[in-house]
């Protein structure tokens, strides 16, 4: 009797071993908890990673994406069912609606639904800002710059980088704004800036290029005729421009002759581009010289294309004869 005794007990112990086997969960009650995308999230990545916390009792998820929304389903994108608890996924830009629920041998768990809208025209890494000034070969001769460039619709930020001839970096600021102001030492610089937002970030535009010139140029020197001469009006006032690397730019010099040494009484003023004048083509023109006023003067002064002024050159005087 012993016997039968102890081999129905092992009997008893296998059956209630084997019948948990048989025992799944009720889950029908049950919803999947989801970890992302959030609901009704707008996101600029096309590559969606769906992502839900594991349910007690399930062997599989079940999970549906649909285009614009399941109650006027346009396109059926996803059904598919997964084991583990993340999903990997490229959509187009567009709305969509999208579902999960758990199964096991029993049934289902209820579906929870999501909202997702993709918005690629938010992902900035393909685009570009469009810088409106100073534009490419800017030459300024004030230190004073402003730059300028256009808003980019999903952008919140924007970074402008500025280069000096060496290609080092010497600003480099975030700012909100599509404009920037600072001031500059004299010398060439580049700039560039590029858009920022919370999913991604532009390429730079190509750099342009800017001159800050607060160099003036080398004052001038006369060359003839020699001071203290008698001349005829037909001949010509003459002199040389001194040429650094930072005067080549020297768009005319102004001329002046005076009745007096200290120029106080100008009998005239022009400006010229090349480096002499007939006297008879001054504007204007000189009388012959008298007792009152037995000498004119004359000096000139360069100036650069940006209005950077030379100091006066030597000074020379000359008799004009009848």
């Amino acid at each position: 009797m012993k016997i039968f005794k102890h081999i129905y007990l092992l009997l008893f112990m296998i059956f209630i071993s084997c019948s948990k086997d048989f025992i799944v969960k009720d889950i029908k009650n049950d919803y999947v908890t989801i970890l992302a995308p959030a609901n009704n999230v707008t996101t600029p990545n096309n590559t969606v990673t769906f992502w839900w916390e594991k349910l007690d009792g399930a062997q599989k998820y079940n999970v549906q994406i649909v285009k614009p929304t399941f109650l006027s389903v346009q396109q059926f994108i996803a059904d598919t069912n997964v084991t583990g608890t993340k999903f990997i996924l490229s959509l187009t830009p567009g709305t969509y609606q999208w579902r999960i629920r758990a199964v096991n041998n029993g049934g289902n768990s209820q579906y929870t639904t999501y909202n997702l809208t993709i918005d690629t025209s938010s992902n900035l890494s393909s685009q570009l800002v469009v810088a409106i000034t100073p534009i490419d070969g800017y030459l300024t001769g004030t230190n004073a710059v402003s730059f300028s460039w256009n808003a980019i619709a999903s952008a919140d930020k924007y970074e402008i980088q500025i280069l000096n001839s060496t290609s080092t970096t010497i600003k480099d600021t975030i700012t909100t704004n599509t404009t920037y102001h600072s001031s500059f030492a004299d010398g060439k610089y580049t700039w560039k800036v590029k858009a920022l937002n919370d999913y991604s970030i532009s390429q730079y535009n190509t750099p342009l290029s800017y001159t800050v010139d607060l160099t003036a140029p080398v004052s001038s020197i006369l060359s003839y005729p020699a001071n203290g001469s008698n001349v005829k009006d037909t001949i010509s006032l003459k002199w040389t421009r001194v040429i650094t690397n930072s005067t080549l730019d020297t768009k005319y010099d102004s001329l002046f002759v005076a009745f007096d040494s200290l120029f106080t009484n100008v009998a005239s003023k022009m400006r010229i581009g090349t480096t002499s004048i007939k006297v008879n083509q001054l504007n204007p023109s000189l009388s012959v010289s008298s007792t009152t006023f037995p000498y004119y003067y004359w000096r000139v002064r360069s100036v650069d294309s940006v209005g950077n002024r030379s100091s006066f050159s030597n000074q020379f005087k000359f008799k004009l004869l009848p």
